[in-house]
């Protein structure tokens, strides 16, 4: 039988999953479950299934499942539920808590009914607080947390931004698939079932990348942290390495090539390479005086539209060293060649294409299913055959513990990969460069203390003898490696997936780069800007309105602004989290059925994941619902509001039940607006019924009201993300962040992971210094005080 990392083999049954969820973030959790063979059976109401099933990308998240129907109104269909959670090894819902309580699912009765069950709850706002309860969707999380302040400038209005790409969901899919294999990894050894939450909310946590730690530090060291300025209207001009320009056939494209070596190559690329010779030219921080250095941009700008992007991107690609790519739609990067050739986008039999496998295992490979079906035997047949009891009483411990992880990689993506399961209770060791991870000499280090919290560090030459020695017994304890390498250089530097497996056959060796090891890409390198103008995700930001014919300079220094801005820092959380999913199903193969493997994940697929939303197509697909012109959302009932007192909030009504208790606030206070029939019609004639509405009241008025009837009507301007994580009275309530100490600069809130497991209390490790660990690591491994200090003297090792 073929081996599989969820599904039945010769000696155990496949997982078993009940699905409980509506919409996107849980439906793309059974999906990548389902894609690894577990059985998965999805619950639908008497009345049909979940309106959100009508969504465009619901028969990709749908796929491989059955469905069965239960009236859980009813106590005959709850105890009907009890039964098959009784067969079931996880159960998967997104109910709000008090829904939950008052039906008996919550995890603290599910727990003692059922304690053989992981059970995975997604919240939108988390557990607990005073928004535990109110409905929650994508845009109103990231208006909560400010996140849509981050996009002014896209338009010419002022305010917030609708932010458009849907990395909440995407995060919060990711981290609950994690959780849930996590807690599947600790009952292997006893049977015993875990309580996994997350929600939307933390979820965006992920896309916290230092400056809430920045923040801090300008009050206890103002001279080394100067006070970061406010988010202006107007986007800043991009720096020369991270830069969009547009080609002379009026294509966008995109270049990232933030170390000196790759500026380099971009330079003799394009055969601009003669500023190098310019006295006041800076090699690693691309200084120029001012005038230079909008001279050169103008001059940088005016070369790339010489030519077209195809003629750019051969010349790009056959010096395999520069990072640059066309700007694309999502639909057009699913006939991506390195999207094809890697597998991100595969044919279905309806003549359609979808999203791929999260992750290429080659021991356990995924198998999508096809199209979802009725259920005619799952239901029956673990209503027959229940689990055991668990052998004991579940653990009290981060399910991790006692997994060894080792990295080597840098900057940010694969780093906080590993940094997500050193919140889940891994040992990580960081193998770090002479000199540390290039990423600790950017922005002060603070983004690197974001993505290496939780780590051990040793520093070393892994080209010496000595220093390749060193990892080379690392690995052999190992459960797990990460590293972000081209193809190729592990080979070349002794530390490739088969000589580590000759030592440790049983080692998750996983592979995380820029486009796969295969298509045109495979050699090429990666930063954050490139998987986010290649899968779609800006352009979708922008509303898929950026200007083809070609551009004066001014419009071009307005266009590369905008496009930067909207090309954000999240395609890198985007990867690290599924670095973690991946890393998982690889523990819980190997627990399954013994056996270690290579893994292999990429910035582009993970990228692909993202886009979910519109990463497929088939006959008679709606297009993406693209945001109106002024980036404000999709309808009147989904998008910001201009308020009495210049604030914007959010407003979602999607269903007939806040639509109902919209009015029925409005009425409370004596308000007319727009009834329930009005709320569910054409959108057009209903824009300006809402706009007047509310111009007539404070934002900090309608988020009141509207919240105290579970109206999702929240401020969109009422803090920075920084300030929300720290001060928000939700943010708090769920203890999504914690103090601990930075080796050099002392006390801070750090951020907490993005799962929790049965009420265990989470912890704040804190980030190493570069080499920190090396005399703990190497004593570890029987190094003696004589013996490290060799390794020093001889430049083997190094510390700050």
């Amino acid at each position: 039988m073929t081996k599989t990392t969820l599904g039945q083999t010769s000696s155990r049954d496949a997982i078993r999953v009940i699905d409980l969820t509506t919409g996107p973030a849980g439906g793309l959790v059974t999906m990548m479950l389902a894609d690894f063979g577990a059985q998965v059976l999805l619950i639908n109401k008497p009345e049909g299934p979940d309106p959100l099933a009508a969504l465009p990308a619901a028969p990709m998240w749908q796929r491989g499942k059955h469905s069965t129907t239960l009236d859980l109104q009813s106590a005959a269909g709850l105890e009907r539920l009890h039964t098959l959670c009784a067969g079931a090894d996880v159960l998967v819902c997104n109910w709000r808590v008090n829904a939950l309580k008052s039906k008996g699912l919550d995890g603290k009765s599910l727990a003692v009914r059922h304690p053989h069950l992981v059970f995975c709850h997604i919240s939108g706002y988390g557990a607990t607080g005073p928004l535990a309860n109110v409905p929650a969707y994508e845009h109103s999380v990231a208006a909560l947390t400010g996140r849509m302040q981050l996009f002014q400038g896209l338009v010419d209005r002022t305010g917030p931004v609708f932010s458009a790409l849907q990395v909440g969901i995407h995060a919060c899919a990711q981290s609950a698939t994690t959780g849930i294999l996590a807690a599947l990894l600790t009952r292997e050894t006893n049977g015993a079932g875990r309580c996994v939450d997350t929600s939307l909310l933390q979820g965006l946590l992920a896309y916290e990348q230092g400056t809430m730690l920045g923040q801090q530090y300008r009050e206890t060291h103002p001279t080394t942290f100067a006070p970061m300025p406010p988010v202006e209207h107007e986007p800043p001009m991009p720096s020369l390495y991270y830069h969009p320009a547009q080609a002379g056939d009026g294509r966008w494209m995109q270049f990232g090539n933030l170390l000196p070596h790759l500026f380099d190559n971009f330079l003799v690329t394009t055969d601009l390479i003669d500023i190098v010779a310019d006295p006041d030219f800076n090699a690693k921080q691309l200084l120029l005086p001012p005038e230079k250095h909008e001279a050169f941009r103008e001059r940088m700008l005016k070369r790339i539209q010489e030519r077209s992007a195809d003629d750019w991107m051969t010349d790009i690609i056959d010096n395999g060293s520069v990072v640059a790519t066309p700007y694309q739609t999502t639909q057009q990067a699913l006939r991506d060649p390195d999207v094809v050739a890697n597998g991100h986008a595969f044919a279905t039999p309806d003549g359609g294409v979808q999203l791929g496998p999260v992750a290429r295992l080659t021991k356990t490979p995924a198998q999508p299913g096809g199209a979802i079906k009725p259920d005619t035997t799952l239901a029956n047949d673990w209503a027959a055959s229940p689990r055991p009891a668990p052998t004991s009483a579940r653990s009290k411990a981060l399910p991790l513990a006692g997994v060894k992880v080792l990295e080597i990689a840098t900057i940010i993506a694969a780093p906080f990969g590993a940094s997500l399961l050193a919140d889940l209770g891994a040992e990580v060791i960081k193998v770090e460069q002479i000199g540390g991870d290039p990423y600790r000499g950017m922005l002060l280090g603070v983004g690197s203390s974001r993505v290496n919290a939780g780590k051990r560090s040793i520093s070393l030459n892994l080209k010496s003898e000595a220093g390749k020695k060193i990892v080379l017994d690392l690995a052999k304890n190992a459960d797990v490696l990460i590293h972000n390498y081209r193809p190729g250089v592990p080979e070349r530097l002794g530390i490739g997936y088969d000589t580590i497996a000759a030592s440790n056959p049983d080692i998750v060796y996983l592979q995380s780069n820029g486009y796969g090891p295969d298509g045109p890409g495979a050699q090429r390198p990666s930063t954050h800007p490139i998987p986010g103008a290649a899968m779609g995700g800006v352009l979708y930001q922008m509303g898929e309105r950026v200007p083809s014919d070609v551009q004066d300079m001014d419009s071009l220094r307005l266009w590369t602004r905008r496009l930067m801005r909207a090309n954000e820092v999240n395609p890198d959380p985007n990867t690290a989290l599924v670095v973690a999913t991946s890393a998982m199903l690889g523990l819980v193969a190997r627990a399954r059925t013994g056996t270690g493997q290579r893994i292999l994940m990429d910035m582009f697929g993970a990228n692909a994941y993202a886009n979910a939303d519109d990463f497929l197509s088939y006959p008679g697909k709606p297009p993406r619902a693209m945001p109106d012109e002024e980036l404000l959302g999709l309808s009147a009932t989904y998008r910001l509001y201009c308020c009495a007192d210049q604030h914007w909030v959010f407003l979602a009504l999607t269903g007939a039940g806040e639509r109902a208790r919209f009015c029925a606030a409005l009425a409370r206070v004596g308000l007319q607006g727009p009834d329930e029939q009005a709320l569910a019609g054409d959108s057009e004639p209903l824009l300006p019924t809402l706009t007047t509405l509310f111009s007539s009241k404070s934002a900090a008025f309608w988020e009141e009201l509207f919240v105290a009837h579970d109206v999702a009507c929240l401020q969109a301007d009422a803090t920075q993300p920084n300030d929300y994580w720290l001060d928000h009275p939700q943010a708090k309530a769920n203890h999504f962040t914690g103090v601990t100490s930075h080796p050099a600069w002392g006390e801070y809130r750090r951020h907490g992971p993005m799962v929790t497991f049965d009420g265990v209390s989470t912890t704040y490790p804190a980030p190493p210094l570069a080499g920190q660990h090396n005399a703990e690591v190497l004593s570890e491994l029987g190094y003696d005080t004589e013996a490290i200090s060799s390794l020093l003297e001889q430049n083997v090792i190094w510390n700050e």
